[in-house]
């Protein structure tokens, strides 16, 4: 009887059960506004007392089950956001997609930040470094943190890399700080500004929208700003003065170059940011060593000038802070959210100014074919000075989902001067004297440049099919008004030769370039697309060249140039258009799926070029048709969440730049002469990358380990050929070269014991040519004599001129290679490291198989950061460098820095004490290896001295503390009192 109840009751109740199904509520939880998963978050549904939850994973999804149907109150809440709340009905399963919690600021500014995490996180195209892993002293800048980042490199000129990649341009939480000038960001943001710094590979606007990798990728660092900065005003002024510390005399000759003067360096920044917009003032000055910013007008004038734009520019990176260097500048930048978030908005102004001298001693050893070699040497100084305006605007707005547009207009335009003499010797073989002399070069410039670009991006209804045209365009406009001067002994002749020139020089460019592209979706995963570049260029350079009476007086002590008298020098003189039109016809297939993105292309390219040069009454055009045809490849597969691996391909045509169209020879120095060729053609260039990361999120190891390799077909190359001790030098098409590159980093905590480790590696090889003239070779049958050479003949004769042995291809191998080893104990009191590094190079050349012995650059670092207390703290780091292989054999150095900071005024106020080089043994060194020479160049820079500086910190600063230093700004650069590594002599 018992048992027939049973029964019949559950089959009564088995269609109540059968009703009241249990189903699944399903979300995934993302921060609002870096839209990174928000993992480990708790997620409820109730209703009255029945409520239900689920812990979200690491990704952020979370899936709450056995929910009946019926009306629910859905929360999603952790510590540090804003609790969602929203009213469900759940009929079925529901799955609610993505949901966006809002970072609670309230909470994050009153929370303690604990520093324990993953210090470098690898997540697809971004690289994560945790700030909070990396100590900082009060005074740092965002330079002095990125050079303790595995895997960051900051060159001594500003420049960032990651693992051999150019930062473009920094990001604050996505907006664009200061339009694409990252060295201004890394001087000029202090440290603890930082919460998190991100290296993202970023495809370009159009490849974003449409999902197609259009090969336009570029580096950018990206800048998470700390908790409760991003709520009202913050930042810090400072002021420092010091003083040179008195030098004996050069370590190289005994000569007295002693730095005897003040040093002073002030800086301010002050931003005010919220969710929805940043605006920050940046000021800068100082004579240390630490120009902030690039210098775009300095450049465009050093682009200008005869040989290589003047002294200090070294050549190999052994080198640092050549020179002394004054810089002032003072910028402002803007960001906002307008339109309920359509639209976008940036803005930044920057003024700038440098004033540079340089004193510069350099030996030149040059390879000949008949085993001989030309020693030469020179010695001399330089003054530059330039000053310049920058304006950018970046207006992004959305329409509609379907349809947004992109407008980044900029203007630069400037003005500089520079002067620069030089002694000089040739000899042969180290013996015979073949010539001395000297030369001077000043002058004064103006330009102007602007450049802009215009992206239209559009959707047609079936998700993949799009429709974008992007549009770019630029103009430059450079003037140069200088003299050339010179007075040359040549003992193999028994003559004087003597250059007393004015020139008048204007370059202007002109390109716009439009780019169509439309994707269609093929399904199962496939997409195609089609795109149509067109560019056209116009590139013009007139150059009038006067030469003074020559009875006015010269001579090595006077040498005054007048105008009066003075007559056209016709043969220096010249008219150029470059003209050309380019055009890429490309289709590319893709496949993406969770873990698979590959693509496949085809670029067909045809280019057309007119060249037209005037030169006194002879005119000459050189027209050329080039058609190329360039395969694209790309794949980016996730082998699991820690590891992904990416592989690029991409060959582009380049045309030569109008400096080596010109066909007036450049005689800034009448022992190196160098011509133009109008005859160049274009070069196509093929280049392949291969990029492995790693990251264990457990035991906090991260590696990352990328390959390149580039080949240049048609590239231009130089034919030099020597007259006693002169060397001439006129640009040539030839054999491919090509360049390999491998780097790696990686970084590991060891156990838990606060030990990690660190390694840098990295490794290249290039094989380039050029041509060496022979001592058969008859330069005279070319020179027409007073800088007139016959272009068209010699064009036409060169193919032969090598085959019958007047001219010899050499070949030029160069191997370069580098390790750098660090080991770091850090607890929440002190921070020490200890490494070693060294980088050799060395060069080979086929010219009567010459070759430079390896050269090596070791360094022993150690390191401290050491807070002593809550008001105390000290900063100090010293380098053991020593050299070997070179051709004057070095001498080693200690350099020895220091800084002691003390807190005032409830730390808003801080005290420090800073000085380089208390050892005083500091020097510079570059090297070059090229073609067939190898070059040694020294030059003058900053020596010991000492600074006292105050720095004061205002507004939300003072509540973003973090391990025992909280934030501060003075303006620090690579060291105490700013700059690189400095020495003179």
């Amino acid at each position: 009887m018992r048992s027939r109840f049973i029964i019949a009751a559950f089959l009564v109740l088995m269609p109540l059960q059968a009703f009241a199904q249990n189903h699944t509520v399903t979300v995934s939880l993302q921060d609002s506004e870096t839209g990174e998963p928000v993992g480990f978050a708790t997620v409820s549904v109730s209703s009255g007392n029945d409520v239900k939850y689920s812990l979200a994973d690491q990704e952020g999804k979370a899936s709450v089950a056995k929910v009946k149907k019926g009306t629910y109150t859905l929360k999603a809440e952790l510590l540090g956001y804003k609790t969602f709340t929203q009213n469900i009905t759940v009929e079925k399963n529901l799955d609610l997609g993505i949901i966006k919690l809002t970072p609670d600021k309230e909470v994050l500014d009153a929370a303690v930040v604990s520093d324990v995490g993953n210090p470098i996180v690898v997540k697809k195209d971004t690289i994560e470094y945790n700030a909070s892993s990396f100590k900082v002293a009060e005074n740092d800048m965002l330079v002095d943190l990125l050079k303790k980042l595995p895997g960051i490199e900051v060159d001594e000129d500003g420049t960032i890399k990651s693992n051999g990649q150019t930062v473009s341009k920094v990001t604050i939480d996505g907006k664009t700080f200061f339009l694409n000038d990252p060295q201004l960001a890394a001087s000029n943001l202090p440290a603890n500004l930082v919460n998190k710094l991100r290296v993202v590979q970023k495809k370009s606007e159009q490849a974003e929208f449409t999902g197609i990798d259009d090969g336009k990728e570029e580096t950018i660092l990206d800048i998470s700003v700390r908790p409760g900065m991003m709520n009202g005003l913050f930042g810090n002024a400072q002021l420092g003065a010091g003083h040179d510390l008195k030098r004996s005399s050069d370590y190289l000759s005994g000569k007295s170059w002693k730095n005897d003067g003040w040093r002073y360096q002030g800086a301010l920044f002050a931003g005010k940011f919220t969710d929805k917009a940043q605006i920050s003032v940046v000021l800068n000055g100082n004579n240390t060593n630490n120009r902030g910013f690039n210098d775009l007008s300095g450049g465009m004038m050093a682009g200008m000038r005869g040989g290589g734009g003047g002294m200090g520019r070294g050549g190999g990176g052994f080198g640092t802070g050549s020179g002394i260097t004054s810089s002032w500048m003072g910028g402002l930048n803007a960001n906002t959210t307008l339109l309920d978030g359509k639209m976008q908005l940036s803005g930044n102004y920057v003024y700038t100014g440098t004033d540079r001298n340089v004193m510069e001693q350099s030996l030149k050893n040059t390879y000949l074919d008949d085993g001989s070699t030309l020693d030469y040497s020179s010695d001399g100084s330089s003054n530059t000075r330039s000053d310049g305006h920058r304006i950018g605007i970046k207006l992004e707005h959305k329409f509609s989902d379907n349809t947004s547009i992109l407008f980044e207009p900029q203007v630069n335009f400037g003005t500089g001067s520079f002067g620069e003499i030089s002694t000089f010797e040739t000899l042969k073989s180290g013996e015979t004297l073949m010539n001395d002399g000297f030369t001077y070069s000043g002058g004064s410039n103006r330009n102007v440049s602007t450049s802009g670009r215009f992206l239209l991006r559009q959707k047609l209804g079936l998700p993949g099919r799009t429709l974008t045209l992007n549009t770019t365009y630029s103009f430059s406009n450079n003037d140069l008004e200088g003299f050339n001067q010179s007075l040359t002994s040549d003992y193999q002749t028994g003559r004087d030769s003597i250059i007393n020139q004015r020139y008048d020089q204007n370059r202007q460019s002109k390109e716009v370039s439009a780019t169509a592209t439309y994707t269609e979706p093929l399904g199962n995963h496939f997409y195609v697309e089609a795109n149509y570049t067109f560019s056209f260029s116009d590139a013009s350079s007139h150059k009038d060249t006067y030469r003074a009476d020559p009875s006015d007086p010269f001579t090595a002590v006077s040498h005054p140039y007048s105008r009066e008298g003075e007559v056209l020098y016709e043969e220096f003189s010249n008219r150029i258009t470059n003209r050309s039109i380019n055009q890429n016809i490309g289709a590319n297939v893709l496949y993406q799926n969770d873990k698979l993105r590959a693509q496949v292309g085809l670029g067909v390219m045809p280019t057309l070029t007119w060249n037209t040069t005037l030169q006194g009454t002879a005119s000459r055009k050189y027209d050329d048709r080039m058609l190329n045809f360039a395969p694209r490849t790309m794949v980016r597969y996730e082998i699991n969440d820690n590891s992904n691996l990416r592989i690029n391909y991409n060959g582009r045509s380049s045309q030569p730049s109008v400096s080596q169209l010109m066909p007036v020879p450049d005689n800034t120095n009448p022992l190196y002469v160098s011509y133009g060729n109008p005859a160049l053609r274009p070069y196509f260039s093929h280049s392949l990358r291969a990029e492995y990361r790693y990251t264990n999120r457990k035991s906090f190891l991260s590696m990352n380990v990328s390959m390149s390799g580039s080949v240049v077909q048609n590239p231009i190359l130089n034919a030099t050929w020597y007259i006693g001790g002169a060397q001439y030098t006129l640009p040539v098409n030839g054999p491919a070269s090509q360049n390999y590159n491998l780097s790696s980093f990686l970084n590991a905590p060891i156990a838990k014991s606060g030990f990690s480790i660190s390694n840098n590696l990295s490794a290249g090889y290039s094989r380039s040519n050029s041509y060496v003239g022979s001592s058969s070779f008859n330069h005279e049958a070319y020179d027409k004599g007073n800088g007139d050479f016959d272009y068209d003949t010699f064009n036409k004769d060169f193919p032969g001129l090598v085959k019958d042995g007047r001219f010899n291809l050499n070949r030029t191998r160069n191997f370069n290679a580098s390790e750098r080893l660090r080991l770091t104990y850090r607890n929440d009191a002190i921070e020490v490291s200890a490494g070693a590094s060294t980088s050799l190079r060395k060069s080979w050349y086929t010219v009567s198989s010459a070759q430079t012995g390896m050269t090596f650059n070791n360094q022993a670092t150690a390191s401290v950061i050491w807070t002593i207390s809550d008001t105390w703290s000290m900063k100090s780091d010293m380098n053991y460098n020593w050299y070997n292989g070179y051709s004057i054999q070095q001498e080693s150095e200690y350099i020895l820095n220091a800084q002691v900071t003390k807190l005032f005024l409830k730390k808003k106020l801080s005290l420090s004490l800073l000085a380089y080089d208390l050892l005083n043994q500091a020097k510079n060194l570059s090297v070059r290896d090229a073609s067939n020479y190898h070059q040694e160049t020294r030059n003058n820079t900053l020596g010991r001295y000492i600074i006292l500086s105050a720095t004061y910190r205002f507004g939300n600063f003072q509540r973003s503390g973090r391990g025992g230093y909280r934030g501060g700004g003075a303006q620090g650069g690579g060291r105490p009192g700013g700059g690189g590594r400095t020495g003179g002599f």
